[in-house]
């Protein structure tokens, strides 16, 4: 069971690392942007970054569950996971 935790948190933690750059990437493209186009992705790369950080969250409140607790906590990190990784997929969502 530790060995499955453990790797389930790493996955996560490599595919959040992995969004992070992605949304870096994503700020600095925009930063040659026209200024009216530049704040309205500004505000839908907060809204991604917002999301990630939750997720983030998430994932380190999975990390510091106790075993008996990490199942309920497990539950609460894949909702959020999926609502971040319908948004990366589907961009249209966070407009």
């Amino acid at each position: 069971m530790l060995q499955n935790r453990w790797l389930y948190e790493s996955n996560l933690e490599a595919q959040l690392a992995r969004w992070k750059a992605d949304l870096a990437i994503l700020k600095a493209k925009l930063r040659p942007a026209e200024i009216d186009a530049a704040s309205q992705h500004d505000e839908s790369i907060e809204a991604l970054q917002h999301k990630h950080d939750m997720t983030s969250y998430h994932l380190s409140s999975l990390r510091g569950a106790s075993d008996d607790a990490w199942q309920s906590v497990k539950a609460s990190t894949e909702t959020s996971w999926m609502d971040f990784t319908a948004i990366v997929q589907d961009p249209s969502l966070h407009y």
